[in-house]
């Protein structure tokens, strides 16, 4: 007796967004890195995140901490020049 051997379609849910899923299809042998937040989704180049994980760990190693409520917002402005999008 044969066996199936597909593999069912992971599905991807957001419920919280904003999301970061790693699409991968091995069939293929490619993935994408995405962030969804409710009707974008916005494929990120793996450079990007290689250098945002870089300097998340180099922050790790300090004394820092992540912001919470205004300070997210004080740092959009002061280093982005951008208001973040309300959640």
């Amino acid at each position: 007796m044969a066996r199936d051997k597909k593999r069912s379609k992971k599905v991807y849910n957001c419920l919280e967004p904003p999301c970061i899923h790693v699409v991968v299809d091995e069939r293929k042998g490619i993935f994408k890195v995405f962030v969804e937040d409710y009707d974008l989704i916005i494929p990120i180049p793996i450079e990007e995140i290689s250098r945002a994980c870089r300097s998340l760990e180099e922050e790790l190693g300090h004394a820092s901490r992540e912001a919470y409520g205004d300070e997210v917002d004080y740092l959009a402005r002061k280093y982005l020049d951008a208001r973040p999008k309300e959640g």
